[in-house]
């Protein structure tokens, strides 16, 4: 009988050890586990919110909608521009949730007009379109006036800089998030003996 015990309880002490060693290994596989996912978060992260592949917002087109002139008097111009733009996100990771931005217009230098641009949120892979709607200011372009006069009526061709400001938040996985502002600045000439005929360059930054 004495040995029936003896027997008995080696086993219950082998099935314990068994089952410690088990949990263990099950506990070791958990903690590598982890440390896979938090590796491959910080990867698509640092993939992510490189500034290569964060949001750009580009102008794709620049529209003369009313323009009328005078070379004499208090309204030496009135003019409304509208600005079609559209804010990309080539990331396939990350989302791009952006505030209220900043549309400006430059004539030689000096600030035509300017307009705010909407918040919104792109998502990964994703384009969001985005028009704004810009009133020249003329008091603004009074020390301009001849330059402007010879490039209406004589050339035909009104040299404008459009620069745009988003400030927005790449998010990755919903968990990690980083601060960016993208901006673009485009040199356009725009026709008027012909409406909606333009030429542009652009150039595109991200801030982080």
């Amino acid at each position: 009988m004495a040995t029936t015990s003896s027997g008995t309880l080696c086993k219950h002490h082998s099935a314990a050890a068994v089952a410690r060693r088990h949990l263990r290994i099950c506990a070791v596989v958990t903690l590598v586990a982890l440390l896979l996912l938090v590796v491959a978060a910080a990867v698509l992260a640092l993939v992510a919110l490189r500034p290569r592949t964060a949001a750009a917002a580009t102008l794709e087109a620049l529209r003369l909608t009313s323009l009328s002139f005078s070379p004499i008097g208090p309204s030496l111009l009135n003019a409304t521009i509208d600005a079609d733009l559209a804010v990309r996100n080539p990331s396939t990771v990350a989302a791009f949730a952006h505030a209220a931005g900043r549309a400006e217009v430059y004539y030689r230098g000096a600030l035509a007009a300017d307009a705010e641009l909407p918040p919104g949120r792109v998502a990964a892979g994703g384009t969001e379109a985005v028009t704004v709607r810009l009133t020249v200011l003329a008091d603004r372009l009074a020390a301009r006036a001849p330059q402007l006069y010879g490039d209406v009526v004589g050339a035909g061709d009104v040299p404008l800089t459009v620069r745009t400001a988003v400030p927005g938040t790449v998010t990755v996985l919903g968990v990690l998030r980083r601060r960016v502002v993208v901006i673009t600045v485009c040199d356009v000439v725009v026709s008027v003996r012909a409406p909606g005929t333009q030429t542009s360059s652009c150039q595109y930054r991200t801030k982080l």
